[in-house]
């Protein structure tokens, strides 16, 4: 494919990073670009249009997804939006990216997943998108030569809570710490360890009555305190959480091994290796966390080269394996759905969605089963 021509659905705030993202892409001559757009007001659509250089706007998806001139989309609308749209456009040969969360019933992102089943050639890609320049390095050293067998992982994504008094705290707009955050972490955990085979989960609300970073008070109405437990086919544990209920964020992972460690963006590293076995090449012996045998692992600059929109024309044109596609995504969207099954019901829930870990990871280094550890 000569030139990727995309159409933007929804034009909001969201939106402005996968034009940034085209527009610096098209100026390295990727050719990726923004034709189109689409909200629910006609003014939004054509300001968006005229300002990002697009000649055509909509306020009905459907005609956008009508339009031969447009290959694919972004899909940055409200989340209950987001499974039953994407599921349209996979319908009408229109490749797609889809904005986190995935769905907010689980019934749609299954209706998703058939209809992308039924349109192998059309690239679907579940956001978020993990593989920063720290993680993609992490993966050198996620192996038996430095960590051992992995044992486990604990991923978390807190803070003080949406700084903004609008919809984030509205039940009606399906916003909260389960919907809106809680997604990067598992995402993580998804992709370092591959698909889980049970979940349990804590979910409430902690903070009712809350005064916002804008000095708005809300009367929130979404669950602002989850905690996940995920176990694995091989026995591990992840230990995952997201809640609005910090004084400061937490935004990082540890992947455990018997012999080792990787810490990804916790406190104040991008990536640190913890190894008894063997320092990583080119690393720098550090203090962290009175922990011994760490080291600083140098990590690549970010490059738009490697961000999610490259990733999606990459795919498009089949030059590149896919990352977050439509099967990583549906055990993400499960585990959330499920996880508020857990908690209301009080018990663990079996998964039944699974995926391929899409990078090579040893065979054998989750089975802890054989040999003395």
């Amino acid at each position: 494919m000569d030139e990727i021509r995309l159409g933007m659905i929804g034009c909001g705030q969201i939106s402005k990073r996968f034009f940034d993202q085209a527009e610096q892409l098209n100026a390295r001559g990727k050719a990726v670009r923004f034709v189109a757009t689409c909200a629910a007001h006609e003014e939004s659509a054509r300001a968006k249009a005229e300002e990002r250089g697009c000649d055509r706007w909509y306020t009905d998806y459907r005609r956008l997804l009508d339009d031969s001139g447009v290959d694919g989309v972004v899909i940055t609308t409200p989340h209950a939006l987001h499974a039953t749209m994407a599921a349209d456009a996979v319908r009408a040969g229109k490749h797609v990216l889809v904005e986190k969360p995935l769905t907010t019933r689980w019934e749609q992102a299954l209706e998703l997943g058939e209809a992308a089943r039924a349109q192998p050639d059309v690239t679907l890609v579940a956001l978020p998108y993990v593989d920063n320049p720290a993680f993609l390095t992490a993966l050198e050293y996620a192996r038996e030569e430095y960590l051992g067998k992995i044992t486990g992982i604990e991923a978390e994504l807190s803070f003080g809570g949406p700084p903004r008094s609008n919809w984030y705290y509205s039940a009606e707009a399906e916003g909260g710490a389960m919907l809106d955050t809680m997604v990067y972490p598992l995402a993580r955990v998804a992709a370092l360890m591959g698909p889980a085979k049970r979940i349990t989960a804590l979910v409430n609300q902690l903070i009712p009555h809350r005064l916002t970073g804008d000095g708005g008070k809300v009367e929130s109405g979404v669950d602002d305190n989850v905690s996940i437990l995920l176990e694995y086919e091989t026995g591990q544990q992840a230990q995952v959480h997201s809640i609005w209920a910090r004084s400061y964020m937490t935004n990082g992972t540890v992947l455990h091994g018997r012999k080792g460690a990787i810490f990804l963006s916790r406190y104040g590293r991008p990536l640190v290796v913890k190894s008894d076995l063997k320092a990583p090449p080119e690393s720098e012996p550090i203090e962290y966390l009175g922990i011994p045998n760490c080291y600083a692992v140098p990590v690549p600059p970010p490059d738009v080269e490697g961000e999610i929109v490259a990733h999606f024309a990459r795919a498009i044109r089949k030059v590149g394996p896919l990352h977050c596609g439509i099967e990583v995504g549906l055990h993400i969207a499960e585990q959330q759905m499920m996880a508020y099954r857990s908690a209301k019901e009080g018990r663990a829930i079996d998964l039944t969605s699974t995926f391929d870990v899409w990078w090579p990871r040893e065979a054998g280094i989750m089975d802890l089963s054989s040999g003395w550890l």
